[in-house]
């Protein structure tokens, strides 16, 4: 896939999505519209897989010549990308209010935790030969967002844990268009300066994340210990895909600073 059709395609779901989230910020967020989010945001994404990839089969040949079994693969990590960089202003502005003003708007959350949703549901029926810890990521996610529905963040309970994570996993989008770039033609340094702030980002990202998962779950474990456990258990699975993804982002890292280091090797 050719760097201009990348951006391209960026460009346009960043822009698509970006207005979607101002119309929700602005007209949908102060009601309970949660259920017809998802629905219409489904739709969208859905129909963003098919309308890209006529777009990127027609007018990309190094798209075209990527195995059929990955470009829908290619296609899920770009949009994704594009949703949730379009997501990261009501995202960093709800974690403002939620965590530095103790404020937990449960129509807010809720609309944010299901627009987080979408992309990982279409992908799971969208993408083939996924993984299976991704898979396993996938379907918590949606297992949370049902739980999500059903909650008043408005008292102290262990679902607010499940908020905090999806909010600080949405300013890893940098991830996602690098595992998308992996197919996309790029110059030696672009993909070894890409990997290595897709690592910082998602390593600080998932630090930060933990310390206060950590923190947070440990003060309400006394009044809310089977909830905690059951919790855990299942944030471990997302934990898991976490450090599955970052071995391979340091990995990286490594491998794209050889390929970049090797042409001046060569001339010394």
């Amino acid at each position: 896939m050719s760097g201009g059709s990348t951006l391209v395609v960026l460009g346009i779901v960043t822009g698509v999505f970006g207005m979607a989230s101002w119309f929700l910020e602005t007209y949908v967020v102060t009601g309970n519209q949660a259920l017809a989010v998802f629905v219409v945001g489904a739709y969208v994404v859905w129909s963003s897989y098919h309308s890209f990839h006529y777009y990127l089969s027609k007018y990309s040949s190094s798209y075209a010549s990527i195995a059929a079994d990955k470009q829908f693969y290619v296609l899920s990590n770009l949009i994704k990308s594009a949703v949730l960089l379009s997501y990261s202003p009501l995202a960093a502005f709800l974690l403002y209010e939620t965590m530095v003003n103790d404020i937990w708007p449960s129509n807010r959350i809720r609309i944010m935790g299901t627009l987080y949703c979408i992309p990982d549901f279409v992908s799971l029926f969208m993408v083939d030969r996924m993984s299976t810890t991704t898979i396993a990521h996938h379907v918590v996610v949606c297992v949370f967002n049902v739980i999500s529905l059903y909650n008043d963040y408005e008292q102290v309970n262990v679902v607010r844990a499940i908020m905090v994570y999806a909010v600080w996993s949405t300013f890893a989008y940098l991830v996602n268009l690098l595992l998308a770039s992996r197919f996309i033609q790029t110059t030696a340094f672009i993909s070894m300066t890409l990997s290595a702030l897709a690592l910082m980002i998602y390593a600080a990202c998932c630090a930060l994340n933990w310390s206060w998962q950590a923190w947070f779950l440990s003060g309400v474990f006394v009044d809310h210990p089977f909830q905690v456990l059951a919790y855990v258990g299942l944030m471990a699975m997302l934990i898991w895909d976490d450090i599955v993804l970052m071995k391979w982002l340091n990995y990286n890292v490594g491998k794209k600073y050889e390929a970049y280091s090797r042409p001046t090797k060569r001339s010394t």
